[in-house]
């Protein structure tokens, strides 16, 4: 008896679960119900939101190739994932000419023009390379080796300059003329928020950091007036957000609704994207878009409803984000978000005037899923690249 009662639970499990993956439907479109038509200047206190859009994150994206259910292009579905690197590419950054990476297989350093041909940047060779930071224009980047070296490299004179070993997390301003980074040294009294030329030089110390290092951001804005962000604690629940710019100035602070708060400016600095937890998002990372110009910024703050992080999304324009949405977090993932790496993401068009979310794809691919970070899209918006934060690989899915 207890055999066929098992025989018969395994049955309707196996259907359940056949239901689930080929059957069951993604709603492609999430309206927030607490936004306003229009833009931001619309939003006001009452629009302000913690509530996680459950919708978003808790429809898997069964990764089963069905070869007549997969789109070439984006339509809200199963898309078709296009591999791009073998090998691990490293510093994704946009520059006018077209996305450029270092190739860590190749030791080289890319880029993939707007008619979407890879050539190389120079014949030079950068062996180990561990980061790279991007001047907007892309003709410089600061590259950093396991050993500490780091350097300023010009790929259009293809010069070098070497920068002291004690700076680190390094941001350039618009023109490509500045770096603000931090200087780390040998106990906290001598740590530092700097600025300097982009070759090192005429260094100014900004703030002094101490052991709040970890929680200041070198994220310069697109009008160059804020250097960086740094984040103090007001209660368990809230945070303080200090914009820091480059001659003291006294800009107005900020309060989060919550811990973990990293951002992102859009390309014109029209507004912020960025992300904290709370209780009330079961201490899940939610994307929040608030004002981006100094004299507005912090002014009105919206919750976007979706769970995620700044780093796994991309302005399109001033008015709408591409961003990876996991499936399927955890509790408490806001707290340790390395644990995103583990599920697998979908991707959304996110419409800053009205806060309508839209089901851009669900990724298909020879890696099964896929956990994305480095987003960018092409100079003509028709193309989405990525890193799979699993295989290193550089990605691209077809937006039209």
């Amino acid at each position: 008896m207890l055999i066929v009662l098992g025989f018969i639970l395994l049955v309707l499990v196996l259907g359940f679960a056949l239901y689930w993956v080929f059957f069951r439907t993604a709603p492609t479109t999430v309206t927030n119900e607490n936004f306003q038509p229009g833009n931001l200047t619309n939003a006001g206190p009452g629009n302000v939101s913690t509530i996680t859009n459950t919708n978003l994150n808790t429809v898997l994206p069964w990764q089963q190739y069905i070869k007549d259910k997969v789109s070439p292009v984006a339509n809200g579905g199963l898309t078709e994932v296009n591999k791009l690197t073998d090998s691990t590419a490293l510093g994704l950054g946009s520059a006018p000419q077209g996305l450029q990476y270092y190739d860590a297989d190749k030791q080289q350093f890319f880029r993939i023009d707007e008619n979407g041909q890879v050539v190389v940047l120079t014949d030079k060779k950068f062996y180990q390379v561990k980061d790279v930071t991007w001047s907007n224009l892309g003709d410089k980047a600061i590259i950093e080796y396991p050993d500490g070296v780091k350097i300023l490299y010009n790929f259009k004179t293809n010069k070098q300059v070497t920068l002291p070993t004690e700076l680190q997390n390094f941001s350039f301003n618009t023109a490509g003329s500045q770096i603000v980074a931090q200087w780390i040294g040998d106990n906290p009294d001598n740590n530092w928020l700097v600025t300097a030329n982009e070759d090192g030089s005429g260094m100014r110390l900004l703030e002094a950091l101490g052991d709040k290092a970890y929680s200041t951001q070198m994220i310069f804005s697109p009008d160059s007036q804020v250097a960086a962000l740094h984040t103090k604690y007001i209660d368990g629940e809230r945070q303080e957000v200090y914009p820091i710019g480059l001659n003291g100035e006294n800009f107005k602070a900020f309060e989060v609704a919550g811990g973990g708060f990293t951002a992102k400016w859009s390309p014109q600095g029209n507004s912020m994207l960025y992300s904290v937890y709370n209780k009330n998002s079961d201490y899940m990372p939610t994307l929040w878009i608030t004002k981006g110009r100094t004299n507005e910024l912090g002014d009105i703050k919206v919750s976007l409803n979706v769970t995620t992080w700044p780093d796994k999304c991309t302005f399109a324009d001033e008015t709408s984000v591409l961003c990876a949405v996991p499936q399927g977090l955890p509790r408490g993932a806001g707290i340790y978000p390395e644990i995103a790496n583990q599920y697998p993401d979908v991707f959304y068009r996110i419409d800053l005037n009205n806060g309508i979310k839209t089901l851009l794809a669900s990724p298909v691919g020879e890696s099964g899923s896929y956990s994305a970070h480095n987003l960018f899209t092409s100079a003509d918006g028709s193309i989405l690249y990525f890193t799979d934060i699993n295989t290193g690989r550089l990605q691209s899915i077809k937006l039209k």
